[in-house]
């Protein structure tokens, strides 16, 4: 057990070496960085099995997708982690799709006009349209409830109270990092 968590702190620091991380079309702000870092180390942690170069892709397409509609990154993450524990071909019992789960029959038509690219409802597994298409359903969401994270979580999912609990656990984690980090940072 000692020997794979140092494993995934050597492959971690390679990924992300602490002065050069770099995220395609993203600001590269210290922020950004921290931020990727910590939804980096929360898809390992949830899903051990994971290619580290996968959960840093999902982690720069997180942080884009966020930027892009005016999200927090860790509420996305944690959305991908208790919808499909960062597994890029779950599929529910209800028809949800990839990473964010997706629901197909209800966003079909949408999901065509925004991705050209996506012909049925197995395209969803592109990590990248899933991230984007998901986060733009949550954007929406989140202006149906006048920005409220936890009525545009339950709007989400479609009332699941549970799921809605667990993502604002895991953004309270996150955020206790940020500021764990930001401490550290005034100390020196």
């Amino acid at each position: 057990m000692r020997t794979r968590k140092l494993v995934i702190i050597a492959i971690f620091l390679l990924l992300f070496p602490s002065t050069s991380y770099s995220a395609a079309k993203l600001t590269k702000t210290p922020a950004v960085d921290n931020r990727a870092r910590n939804i980096y180390a929360l898809f390992t942690k949830a899903n051990p099995r994971l290619e580290p170069v996968n959960a840093k892709k999902y982690a720069e397409i997180v942080i884009e997708a966020s930027e892009k509609f005016k999200q927090d990154p860790y509420v996305i993450a944690a959305i991908i982690v208790h919808e499909s524990t960062v597994n890029n071909k779950a599929v529910s019992k209800g028809g949800d799709y990839g990473l964010m789960q997706v629901r197909w029959k209800i966003h079909e038509k949408a999901i065509k006009q925004r991705f050209p690219k996506v012909k049925n409802a197995k395209d969803m597994f592109d990590a990248r349209t899933n991230i984007m298409f998901g986060t733009e359903i949550f954007s929406d969401c989140m202006k149906k409830c006048d920005n409220d994270v936890q009525k545009g979580l339950m709007r989400y999912s479609a009332g699941n109270t549970k799921m809605r609990d667990k993502v604002m656990s895991t953004v309270k984690e996150l955020r206790s990092k940020d500021n764990a980090t930001k401490t550290k940072k005034k100390g020196k």
